[in-house]
């Protein structure tokens, strides 16, 4: 019951009335199939024994409706309307499965955007900890693996359905052999379902996992390639992925075996039960004659029937081995669970309520760790930064210059104290709206794969060619764009690589600067480029910069010399803070380190 539970859970209220359609559609064509076998007996009969069949008054009120005249025009009609009816029924079998790969193939996507959805809208300090080839692993197996489950279910119950009518149409025939071939093959079916589930269960925890690895090392030999190729270590990732695919390849060589031991072991007993029974008669000498129609039902009823059982158990088998997704797919849906994990609440957005900036930002009393640590970066630490100024952030490396930029875009949440945007506190604000007000310009810019106004866009619609042009010429890449033969439309490369680092950088700024920002974060901005490349840069963001609140996170003296306010972060606070000429007569912190850069 407990899969049910998790499966409600998931699906919604349409999808869970799809399901409910479904599985009458496919009821029917259980139906159908029963009576496409059924039909075979008597028309068997017929052709058998057409004389004394000739005598039954419901063979010949059936001469009489169809205006047929003889038997063999009786046996012909009877062959067409069952050739006629085995058409239908394959034409609705096939339409049926055209329904479930409609059905399977649209949820499942709606359910891997919705699980999306549910990753993205997670706190960023999610994802300080997260297992990124997990989460693809989620998207790109478990879900359709939830629908494996999801058919097998629907599937187990028609199955079912269709075993049940069958043998109902044998009881007329011999109900003792029925009851035999029954009582087997439910003792088979839950002998090989109690001994076969905990070793399944065990089998899908662990090619879950390895699945994980897999991604793993697929995913960092991609993204790394730079380094991979730098410290020529293409062998090892190579050689990781593949001796974690040979893994997987071993487990699903045991699942193969683990499902197919039902199939073969139900086949045997089937046969050997029906070519024992034809022993037995035999034997006594019963007419063989007589014997062809229940030979003959018991043959069609294999047919079907041995097909049936081998799915029955395939289901279970496929319930069991893919049951670990859905309880990783149910526990990243289940927003309790959720909560638990990030000690946070996800509250409903009313994007009716903005956030206006008119005074300053406040630091008050901060206390913060990194998470799952227990050193403190900030020990009751206080900054304030005035609307429209421009704040320079230095200090030594895991000081917590970037830990302030997270803590003033919402995506880190301090242990102790209070974030204040003019005097609210930002865990009461609608982040959503407050981060419209937000630019950030990152150390290392992100690019798609696609044109360079779509990356300076960035999915906003409204922005005009004059308005481009504006942005253009204030962030130092109007000569660059205009020497392109497609201008705007050039298409970059995943990630940028047809750019320099500059040209990245810039493309970076210009996507800031469409969005007219009230606060400005440049992030390490500059420390990667080149000194022509910087100057360029320093130049552009000066410009963005102006009239907005700016937080400037900088090794470079010269990136945060003209800043309104520099602050220096160290030993889980703030060292000191103030202009540069009040700092360097100070003789403090900020003093040694603009000497060491001297």
């Amino acid at each position: 019951m407990d899969i049910f539970k998790k499966l409600n859970y998931i699906l919604d209220k349409k999808q869970k009335i799809n399901i409910v359609v479904l599985a009458v559609m496919i009821f029917i064509g259980g139906i159908l199939e029963t009576l496409s076998i059924s039909a075979m007996l008597p028309v068997v009969w017929v052709i058998i024994d057409a004389e004394s069949v000739q005598q039954n008054k419901y063979c010949q009120w059936a001469m009489h409706f169809l205006h047929l005249h003889d038997m063999h025009e009786f046996i012909i009609t009877l062959l067409v309307l069952l050739m006629i009816m085995y058409l239908l029924k394959n034409a609705y079998l096939l339409w049926l499965t055209s329904e479930q790969n409609r059905f399977i193939s649209g949820n499942r996507n709606k359910i891997i955007s919705q699980v999306l959805r549910e990753f993205l809208n997670r706190p960023y300090e999610f994802y300080l900890d997260a297992d990124i080839p997990t989460v693809f692993r989620l998207t790109d197996s478990d879900i359709p693996n939830v629908f494996s489950i999801l058919m097998a279910l629907i599937s187990l119950a028609s199955e079912t359905i269709v075993f049940v009518l069958i043998c109902g149409v044998l009881v007329a025939t011999d109900w003792r052999l029925v009851l035999f071939l029954v009582i087997i093959s439910g003792i088979v079916t839950i002998v090989m379902f109690k001994v076969l589930k905990p070793r399944l269960n065990k089998l899908g925890t662990t090619n879950q996992a390895i699945q994980s690895r897999i991604a793993k090392w697929r995913i960092q030999a991609i993204y790394g390639i730079k380094d991979v190729k730098v410290l020529h270590r293409e062998a090892f990732f190579a050689d990781n992925y593949e001796s974690n695919g040979k893994i997987g390849a071993r487990l699903n060589q045991k699942y193969a075996v683990i499902n197919a031991m039902p199939r073969l072991l139900i086949e045997s007993i089937f046969m050997v039960s029906i070519l024992g029974y034809l022993i037995v008669c035999v034997a006594a000498g019963d007419d063989m004659k007589q014997m062809i129609p229940t030979l003959t039902a018991f043959g069609l009823a294999a047919v079907r029937l041995m097909p049936c059982v081998n799915r029955i158990n395939t289901y279970l088998t496929d319930i069991s081995y893919f049951r670990p997704c859905l309880d990783y797919v149910y526990e990243n849906m289940n927003i309790n669970e959720i909560s638990k994990k990030t000690n946070q609440t996800l509250l409903p957005v009313d994007e009716t309520k903005t956030m206006q900036l008119r005074n300053r930002i406040e630091l008050k009393d901060i206390v913060y760790a990194y998470p799952n640590t227990d050193t403190l970066i900030f020990d009751h630490a206080d900054m304030e930064i005035p609307y429209g100024k421009s704040i320079g952030i230095m200090g030594p490396s895991g000081a917590g210059k970037s830990t302030i930029l997270n803590m003033v875009i919402g995506f880190s949440k301090p242990s102790g104290g209070r974030i204040l945007i003019d005097g609210n506190d930002i865990t009461k604000l609608n982040l959503n709206s407050y981060r419209k007000y937000i630019a950030v310009v990152p150390q290392t810019s992100i690019l798609f794969s696609g044109t360079i106004r779509d990356n300076i866009t960035y999915g906003l619609d409204d922005i005009s060619d004059e308005q481009l042009q504006q942005v253009l010429l204030a962030s130092n890449l109007k000569e660059m764009i205009d020497a392109l033969p497609d201008g705007l439309d050039t298409r970059i490369q995943e990630h940028g690589g047809n750019l320099s680092g500059g040209q990245r950088q810039r493309i970076s700024i210009a996507r800031a600067f469409v969005r007219n920002p009230k606060i400005l974060i440049l992030d390490e901005a500059t420390s990667a480029l080149d000194t022509i490349s910087e100057k360029q840069i320093q130049e552009a963001t000066h410009n963005l910069a102006h009239d907005r609140t700016t937080l400037i996170v900088a090794h470079r003296l010269s990136t945060i010399r003209d800043a309104d306010r520099i602050a220096v972060v160290e030993n889980g606070g703030i060292a000191e803070i103030g202009t540069y000429e009040e700092l360097i007569e100070k003789k403090g912190a900020f003093y040694e380190m603009q000497r060491m850069q001297i």
